[in-house]
């Protein structure tokens, strides 16, 4: 039986989800299998994406198969147990044994906190500070994004994709309380991709690109910004799943947790 698991972890514990084979370098799929033997489930992990280094997720989702029937409270209390203090599993519910949560996947969303005042050393791994500039020009950068688009120029270097062809939905900025949030939901990313495409928007922002440049790069015509923003603040912090896939997931009467 495959479960479907909703979970969170601070990404500044780990060197990204990917598994890691050099001895030493810890990673959050590493430590998940380390924690899912030590209740006696040995199972591969399927994941919705794969988050870089430092950066952290509100709602990653992963599967992994049972060989019995679980009380799902009691197994998502136990791994909690396990997973304490740098993962937490939010849910727990079971779905038909073909899901996959990443090519079910319809859209993934990544928020982005910026302190409008340097954070303290117990915020600093949460939080960024950068200097992004005018919130109305950034507003007008992220506006540049919408689209179908080939990020090409938007993703780490030395990256192999069959294609870098991705669809961004939502993209846009907000002032809440000490934070400048920042929204993008898009099909799917590449690596980096988010903290390229906000490096070139603070930078726009900033003043330091100009409109052409920042729509060249956009378009795939030239690189004209190549730095990323600080992973501290990034947030996988949304996976959806189309009306079928919901309505498969629950169709063994599983309640979300």
């Amino acid at each position: 039986m495959r479960v479907l698991a909703k979970i969170a972890y601070d990404g500044s514990a780990f060197s990204g989800f990917a598994p890691q084979k050099e001895q030493g370098i810890v990673s959050v799929s590493n430590t998940l299998y380390k924690i899912l033997s030590r209740v006696g489930i040995d199972s591969k992990i399927l994941a919705a994406g794969r988050t870089d280094k430092g950066v952290h997720a509100s709602a990653q989702m992963i599967t992994f198969d049972v060989t019995h029937r679980w009380d799902l409270a009691y197994l998502r209390t136990l791994l909690n147990k396990k997973s304490y203090p740098h993962i937490f599993f939010i849910s727990l519910r079971y779905v038909s044994e073909d899901f996959h949560p990443r090519f079910w996947a319809t859209w993934r969303a990544y928020r982005y906190l910026v302190g409008l005042q340097m954070p303290n050393p117990f915020a600093a791994r949460f939080v960024s500070y950068e200097q992004f500039g005018d919130i109305h020009r950034l507003q007008e950068a992220l506006r540049l994004f919408m689209g179908s688009h080939d990020f090409v120029f938007f993703k780490k270097q030395g990256t192999h994709s069959k294609d870098s062809i991705r669809t961004i939905m939502q993209s846009y900025a907000y002032v809440y309380r000490d934070f400048l949030i920042v929204h993008i939901r898009a099909n799917g990313f590449l690596r980096a991709q988010v903290r390229l495409m906000l490096g070139a928007s603070f930078s726009y922002a900033r003043g330091e690109l100009s409109k052409p440049q920042l729509q060249a790069q956009i378009d795939a015509q030239s690189r004209y910004h190549s730095t990323p923003v600080s992973p501290n603040g990034l947030y996988l912090c949304g996976v959806g799943y189309s009306s079928m896939s919901v309505s498969t997931m629950l169709s063994s009467g599983e309640k979300i947790l």
